[in-house]
């Protein structure tokens, strides 16, 4: 196959062989990018119903488009070869790590899973199921990253199963009890597989082992696995638990998701978040105060916590004090701003004149005595003669004169002193 062109690809090298084919890395002749080219096996491509099932779920399968999971581009035919198109991921598998490193910590199996938990998650909601996931379908990127591979034998719920009755699609050391009778599998059969690659991440082994295959999937079927902690006594209570529930034999009593399947392992390994259901146990959360914002944790909505919903403060409860003088500060501000707005306008002593009320209350000038006519016969005093000389001509005339003028004087003074 090397150097042979299938479709618009043209076959660089083999990646690897599995149950279903073996898979290639080609080059897109038309886009210019390297892809992953799987080759059903001659019996599975001369199949009119296999081929049809790949046909139909194709459409679907195409339509994943999610960072934790690898693209199907495209199934098509090619003489008497059945092929599939998908995203090429630069990376190394699950297994192969395992086989170099043994068992993990259980904060790095942890991450893992939970990474292909997202992107499986994403598949489910979908409606489409994988059936085959195991550590060499699940690839570790160089930047810690993983990707789902392999979509390829997945089902669509809902659809009529078209495989006959005995004919097992699948890797046995990690295929549901469910799987293994040939019954209708869900979304738990999915969660059961990953319970699965996430204990051979803790351990080294997978939780069955059998001479045979029969031996094998009687041990899925029946058998009670053991506990993680047996072989690895440093993994956490609520990881093992965790695990365990995955493998339950009744797909009622695994996790409900795939989500839920993931904020459990988080919260075992005091991860960021907790499950909803375990919140809704807990205590109630107390605020975490930050700086001057009080903010309660980001959690579940207030359905799944029996309380309100998050409040958020600006000022935290020991800032009062802070709260009072502001408050004083703002009050002062607002009185000098008033008392600089009533206050009068300032203008020269020339243009200031007296009040209305001033006026009111000046008290009027005495009246100008009449004045006398002087005798025909008498000469009109000179502005030199004394008041004698006007006391001597007019009897009375000088007191009345002295008299106006110190009235005149008095107002005078009293109008500058109101001015």
């Amino acid at each position: 196959m090397i150097g042979s062109v299938v479709g618009n690809f043209k076959i660089l090298d083999k990646l690897g062989e599995g149950g279903m084919g073996a898979v290639y890395l080609a080059v897109d002749l038309m886009l210019d990018r390297r892809v992953a080219i799987k080759m059903l096996r001659p019996e599975l491509a001369r199949d009119p119903q296999v081929v049809e099932r790949f046909r139909t779920e194709a459409v679907t399968l195409a339509r994943i488009n999610h960072p934790r999971v690898a693209t199907l581009y495209s199934l098509f035919r090619e003489r008497d070869g059945l092929f599939m198109a998908m995203e090429y991921v630069a990376g190394e598998t699950l297994d192969h790590v395992i086989s170099a490193r043994g068992a993990m910590p259980p904060e790095g199996a942890v991450a893992i899973l939970c990474q292909a938990l997202v992107g499986i998650d994403h598949a489910h909601r979908m409606g489409i199921i994988h059936r085959d996931l195991k550590p060499g379908n699940l690839m570790l990127l160089a930047d810690g990253s993983v990707k789902v591979m392999d979509f390829g034998i997945a089902r669509v719920l809902g659809t009529s199963r078209m495989t006959r009755t005995g004919r097992l699609i699948g890797t046995v050391e990690y295929m549901s009890p469910e799987q293994v009778r040939g019954n209708e599998t869900g979304a738990a059969s999915d969660l059961y597989s990953l319970g699965i690659v996430l204990f051979e991440m803790l351990t080294g082994r997978v939780p069955f082992h059998a001479d045979s295959e029969y031996e094998l999937m009687r041990a899925q079927v029946e058998q009670t696995p053991t506990a993680p902690r047996t072989f690895a006594p440093g993994i956490p209570p609520l990881v093992e638990a965790a695990v365990l529930r995955a493998l339950e034999k009744e797909p009622s009593a695994r996790f409900a998701s795939a989500s839920e399947f993931r904020a459990v392992l988080l919260e075992a390994v005091g991860a960021v978040e907790p499950p909803a259901r375990s919140i809704a146990a807990a205590a109630p959360m107390k605020p975490t105060r930050v700086a001057e914002l009080t903010v309660m944790p980001p959690s579940v909505p207030a359905a799944h916590v029996g309380g309100p919903t998050t409040r958020r403060t600006i000022f935290s409860p020991d800032s009062k004090y802070w709260v009072g003088a502001a408050a004083l500060l703002v009050i002062g501000a607002v009185i000098a701003l008033w008392l600089v707005r009533s206050a009068p306008e300032t203008r020269p002593a020339s243009e200031l004149r007296p009040s209305p009320a001033a006026e009111v209350q000046k008290p009027p000038e005495s009246p100008a005595p009449t004045p006398v006519a002087p005798a025909p016969v008498a000469a009109p005093p000179s502005i030199h003669e004394s008041p004698d000389v006007h006391a001597a001509s007019e009897p009375g005339s000088a007191d009345r004169e002295r008299e106006r003028r110190r009235a005149a004087r008095r107002a005078a003074e009293k109008a500058l002193d109101l001015r």
